[in-house]
């Protein structure tokens, strides 16, 4: 899908856009159409089909220029099958069918759309106490990543399947990253935007009229969408060296893929690692579409996405919520999780300079401690119980695809 500024305007601006619901009711049905097309191409490359003609191999569209039969094969075949393997910057990644669009809602307007770590550093003061901070950040997440290596499945996923993505994991179960999630089905994103979460009740809850009258801002949703092939533009272009490609690079879209549990997976899960913060609203590359907020809309949306059970599907992590929690809030690390940190910043020219600084951090209630050994403690009862539910895993089965792969020669 291209950009619905653009067909309307003849020139894409930067600036919000409304849209109405027969335009909702478009990008839905142009989004099912999406998913149709991978999963056609999906089960083409399973049938073992090709663009290539004469290669005695079956398949439609039957291309007789070997170039453009390659190019259609690697960007676009590889692209739209679900469970092609590909190596990126960030790890291997099993692929889901990409679409032809990607989106992220939200159910107001903000000023900023960033990441979750960049929004918790409005609340410091200081510039030392936000590096403290984004070092402490770094610690839970690998914190996070020490205890899923407990589990059978990670493990397991590890030998057979190839990369666990921790960071962007870490952001899907709530805690500070640099990742800033996107989707490339439409609905996921339409359910972000529509609905909101009870942290209470720990629910989700189709918005009402008096939910969203309170201010000009919550009166209205928000989808930023951005065509794939400008988004694979710039992630083609990534090592290239051009005039403003700094510009042009700062929000490079990742896929996430199938992951060892399905939140990922259910909601069609890509990301932008900003290792420095450029809000979507920035972006001249995403559009901005703001749309009225309906009682009727979002019950809708709610009932459709199954009052959030279609993208937080029931799977192994939601019984170890409590341990999440706690690594979400733990101001006692390891010295595995101090390392990582030390790695993934450079805050500190040495670790002697960073322990000084963190035992004399005040901007939290209890003191940072760094300990031999991880203070995140689970029970054998509880992981073997996790293992149990994952024995004889297969991720052809439990997702439905069928792992595939493009050799490739060196010369």
């Amino acid at each position: 899908m291209d950009y619905i500024t653009e067909r309307r305007r003849g020139t894409l601006s930067n600036e919000p856009y409304e849209i109405s619901y027969e335009d909702i009711r478009q990008i839905y049905q142009q989004n099912k159409r999406d998913l149709e097309e991978c999963k056609q191409v999906t089960e083409s490359s399973w049938r073992g089909e090709s663009y290539y003609a004469g290669d005695g191999r079956p398949g439609n569209d039957k291309i007789d220029d070997f170039h453009m039969a390659f190019f259609k094969e690697v960007l676009y075949r590889d692209m739209k099958t679900a469970g092609y393997i590909m190596q990126y910057p960030h790890g291997t990644v099993i692929g889901q069918g990409r679409t032809n669009s990607f989106y992220r809602g939200e159910n107001q307007i903000f000023s900023k759309s960033l990441p979750t770590l960049y929004r918790s550093l409005e609340q410091f003061h200081t510039e030392e106490e936000r590096k403290l901070y984004r070092f402490i950040s770094q610690m839970r997440i690998a914190e996070f990543g020490i205890f899923l290596c407990r589990l059978g499945i990670v493990q397991f996923w590890l030998h057979n399947y190839g990369d666990v993505l921790f960071e962007p994991l870490a952001q899907h179960y709530g805690l500070k990253t640099e990742w800033l999630d996107i989707t490339s089905d439409f609905n996921v994103a339409l359910f972000f935007a529509a609905c909101g979460w009870d942290a209470a009740g720990k629910k989700w809850y189709p918005l009402t009229r008096k939910q969203t009258e309170l201010s000009p801002e919550t009166q209205y949703g928000v989808i930023f969408h951005i065509p794939e092939w400008q988004a694979s533009l710039a992630g083609m272009t990534m090592g290239l060296e051009w005039e403003g490609k700094d510009e042009c690079l700062k929000n490079v879209i990742l896929p996430i893929g199938y992951q060892p549990f399905m939140r990922c997976h259910s909601q069609h899960a890509y990301a932008i690692h900003m290792e420095t913060p450029y809000p979507l609203q920035d972006d001249f590359t995403f559009e901005k579409l703001h749309f009225r907020h309906s009682e009727r809309l979002s019950r809708e949306i709610f009932e459709l996405m199954d009052g959030g059970r279609k993208i937080y599907p029931q799977e192994g992590l939601n019984d170890f919520a409590d341990i999440i929690d706690r690594i979400c809030n733990t101001t006692e690390f390891s010295r595995e999780a101090f390392n990582y940190a030390m790695e993934h910043t450079a805050f500190f020219s040495s670790a002697s300079e960073a322990e000084t600084a963190l035992s004399e951090i005040i901007i939290f209630d209890n003191a940072v401690k760094i300990t031999e050994n991880s203070p995140i403690q689970v029970s054998r009862q509880r992981i073997r119980a996790l293992n149990r539910k994952y024995e004889g895993f297969s991720i052809e089965k439990e997702y439905g695809i069928r792992l595939t792969y493009r050799a490739v020669c060196f010369p």
